[in-house]
This record gives structure tokens, C-alpha cells and sequence, in this order.
């Protein structure tokens, strides 16, 4: 799954175009960073559907499950709908940052099989195997075995991120950073045990690895498929697992010593 969308017109985003757009606001202060509600929902399925697709045209949701783009909408719709905590699909696990009221970014993150809960993967399975119909599971059955080397297990007590997505004219404002301090702060006051942020990236999506690297995380290890068939499902061929350590304060203060 990608994390990050990266808009067409990025390049031009970040240069002249928008110093010279004064509808624009300026500053990180003129958005609110807020919890996704019921009313976000439908900013949510475009966030998800653009930033799983990345920098590409491949919808991984389309392809596996045989499915165009504006079912596969309607699905996501009805799995936030059910309010189920603790994966991707999950209202709860988004946070929104909002311009003049309306959203224009979003971050998805939660902490892996926290307080017993059950694993993401279970979760998001039970939510596909309610909303989709049989056969578009069926279908998937008989292409999952394409993608099965780029799947990363995610790490149980570890905030887990995904689909960050912010609109084309609001990229380069800092919501990125915003977005991602927020679910941060969120994650460490619910459990300031919290030792690492994982994240998983498309390779070929560099404005997402470069966008990670600057933000503290670290690329832990490559998943690559050598499965040609793979370019018809999904971005890319091969995944990166990328981690942000956190240092607990107390043991910082105990090593300095």
C-alpha cells in the first residue's frame, strides 16, 4: 500500500506557480488539523484512491478485485461507514487537516494490535469480506498470489501510517509535517511506550521516500516481486519498509549520564 499520493503537477506546485497564487493561504496556521468525522468520509475514499495509486494510473483495489474505480469508492465509503478501529479502513485512524472548512489533507495511522485489539490484516479482511461482493473474491483468489512477495507484516505495537494525501494546491504548505507531529503526539500520549513509526513505500515513488527520509525514517529492508505479471496489479515490483525510532525520554537522560 502506498502512503503517500504525489499530485500530477507537483513540480509546478512547488515553484513559481503557487508564490504567485494569492488565494493561497500562506501559512500552516491558516488550516486546522482535526479527527476525521462521518462528514470526511468521502474525502477519505478520493485520499485513499489517490494515494494508493501514487504516481501512477494503477488502482491496486481495482485490478485485484476486478472492479472500476467508482465501485471500488463506494466500497471504501461502506467500510468507513461500519466505524471499525484499528487498520486502514478505519474513520478513527484518520486525521484531516481542513482549509476554510473543507478538507484538503489526510493521514491514516494507528498503532498495530494495540491493547489486544486484532491485527490490521484480520480487521481489514473481515471489512472486504462484508462490503465486497463474492465475485470480486473470487476473483481475487485467483490473482493474490501475484503480490504475495511485496506483502509486509506489520509489526504489532508500532504506529503503523498510511494514505497521506493532500490536494494538488495545497502541497508544500507543511501539512505533511503537521499531519504526521499530530498522529505522532496522538500515538505517544495513548501509549508513551511507543518505541518506532513504520511506514510501506513504492520505491518507484520517490517524492514519498524523499518525503520519509526528511521526516526521520529510515528504508529497513526492500520486498521485490520478480513476477512480471505484477506491473498489471500494482505501481511497482518491489516495497520498502521504512522506520522512525522514537527515544523514550527517561532512557535518554539514563544513556546521557
Amino acid at each position: 500500500m502506498l502512503i503517500f499520493g504525489v499530485p500530477e503537477n507537483i513540480f509546478k506546485l512547488c515553484g513559481i506557480k503557487n508564490l504567485l497564487n494569492n488565494n493561497l493561504p500562506a501559512t500552516m496556521d491558516e488550516y486546522l488539523i482535526k479527527n476525521a468525522t462521518k462528514k470526511d468520509i468521502l474525502f477519505l475514499a478520493d485520499a485513499v484512491i489517490a494515494a494508493e495509486k501514487g504516481n501512477s494510473d494503477k488502482l491496486s483495489f481495482s485490478t485485484l478485485f476486478n472492479l472500476p474505480e467508482e465501485k471500488i469508492k463506494n466500497l471504501l465509503v461502506a467500510m468507513f461507514d461500519e466505524e471499525i478501529d484499528g487498520c486502514e479502513f478505519s474513520l478513527s485512524s484518520f486525521l484531516v487537516a481542513e482549509y476554510n472548512g473543507e478538507p484538503v489533507g489526510a493521514l491514516c495511522a494507528w498503532i498495530e494490535g494495540f491493547e489486544g485489539s486484532m491485527l490490521s490484516s484480520i480487521l481489514k479482511s473481515n471489512l472486504i469480506l462484508h462490503t465486497f461482493e463474492k465475485e470480486s473474491i473470487e476473483f481475487f483468489k485467483t490473482v493474490s498470489y501475484i503480490i504475495k512477495d511485496i506483502l509486509i507484516e506489520r509489526e504489532p505495537l508500532t504506529l503503523q501510517l498510511e494514505y497521506m494525501h493532500i490536494k494538488d494546491q495545497h502541497v508544500g504548505k507543511g501539512i505533511d509535517i503537521a499531519l504526521l507531529t499530530k498522529n505522532e503526539e496522538n500515538a505517544l500520549a495513548k501509549y508513551p511506550a511507543l518505541k518506532k513509526s513504520q511506514c510501506q513505500v513504492y520505491k518507484n515513488n520517490i517524492f514519498a521516500v524523499k518525503m520519509s527520509l526528511k521526516n526521520g525514517f529510515k528504508i529497513i529492508k526492500s520486498y521485490k516481486s520478480d513476477n512480471e505479471d505484477i506491473f498489471d496489479y500494482l505501481p511497482f515490483n518491489e516495497k520498502l519498509l521504512m522506520e522512525k525510532t522514537f527515544v523514550n525520554p527517561g532512557t535518554e537522560k539514563k544513556e546521557l549520564k
